[in-house]
């Protein structure tokens, strides 16, 4: 990164915001026991570490697990391969999966004929998968049966639909509320081991680990840090804005993330894969993301993804504002 740029926010937010709504995570009555310090006391904790436990997850990092993060299809593929202990085939049906640390389990989970992939040959490894594909993908992992009975508004005709109705029948989901799906959303990583508990049955572990407290305190001083955004828009990321930018390229940079997302951190162009506020391409995300400072984040990561396009504009050995259709 440009050193004229600041980096205050250089230090990983992880679960300072979420990709289903721009807010704090709910942390309420943790108790500092549990495999994970950025799930002790979450909803989902329950969830997290019966599949810690059953070994389908070892979490994102040492002690982190990264739950508000979208899962990509390629943490989709490990998941399965370890909940349902799938054996590795011999030959790949896929072209672009083979600098992705999970080919492995995306080949196993081809080869139980629980995805035939995005395209011919293709599997978009780095792509996030909706909460409609991953009803497809459990769908099918499970061997659910077909269901006469469609309980959400928000779905109806979609590829996916019959496979929602498959998991809400099988008792894995109620929805997103209001009687919807919510089906074009990003599934977290939360959600995901939420719903795989639920599919698997898997029972909650007695016995947990204690949290250092350097760990706890070092998480609960990321979650003390400034919320944002600061208003609904692009605007109300400003101040986001402001530490990656130079004072004279703010303005610009909101003008084509409101062009770009609308200034919505989980936006995702259906089309492109184009995903975050400032609607980067998945296929070169994990390269751009590592070179910015940023490795392993979630495209969805505000932080993240503001940080990368002033990367793009400022120290990308093509830089400039030229990566974007709109130009501000």
């Amino acid at each position: 990164m440009n050193s004229m740029i600041p980096r205050r926010w250089g230090a990983r937010l992880i679960a300072a915001v979420t990709v289903l709504a721009v807010a704090l995570p709910a942390v309420a009555n943790p108790d500092g026991q549990g495999p994970f310090v950025d799930a002790d006391g979450t909803t989902h904790e329950p969830s997290i570490t019966a599949l810690w436990a059953a070994g389908i997850t070892a979490g994102c990092s040492e002690w982190r697990f990264c739950p508000e993060d979208a899962v990509s299809r390629e943490e989709m593929a490990a998941f399965l391969t370890r909940a349902l202990q799938l054996p590795t085939p011999a030959n790949s049906p896929f072209t672009d999966i083979e600098l992705s640390q999970f080919a492995a389990d995306i080949d196993a989970i081809a080869a139980a004929d629980i995805t035939a992939g995005c395209q011919v040959v293709l599997y978009c490894p780095e792509q996030s998968v909706t909460r409609a594909q991953m009803a497809s993908f459990l769908a099918r992992a499970l061997d659910l049966p077909a269901s006469d009975v469609d309980p959400f508004t928000d779905d109806d005709g979609g590829v996916h639909e019959g496979d929602i109705a498959r998991i809400a029948a099988a008792g894995i989901t109620l929805g997103c509320g209001d009687g919807r799906f919510c089906p074009d959303r990003p599934v977290t990583r939360a959600e995901m081991a939420a719903f795989l508990a639920r599919g698997l049955k898997l029972p909650v572990p007695d016995v947990l680990p204690t949290i250092p407290s350097e760990i706890v305190d070092e998480f609960l001083g990321e979650l003390a840090m400034p919320p944002w955004p600061t208003g609904p828009g692009a605007e109300g990321w400003r101040p986001l804005v402001e530490e990656y930018f130079k004072p004279g390229d703010v303005d610009r940079a909101i003008r084509i993330m409101s062009c770009e997302s609308l200034g919505e951190p989980s936006a995702r162009n259906p089309s492109s894969g184009a995903s975050g506020l400032f609607q980067h391409m998945p296929g070169y995300w994990t390269e751009r993301s590592q070179a910015a400072g940023f490795a392993g984040h979630s495209i969805f990561d505000p932080v993240a993804n503001v940080a990368v396009a002033a990367w793009l504009v400022y120290d990308y050995g093509a830089g400039g504002w030229q990566h974007w259709v709109c130009q501000g």
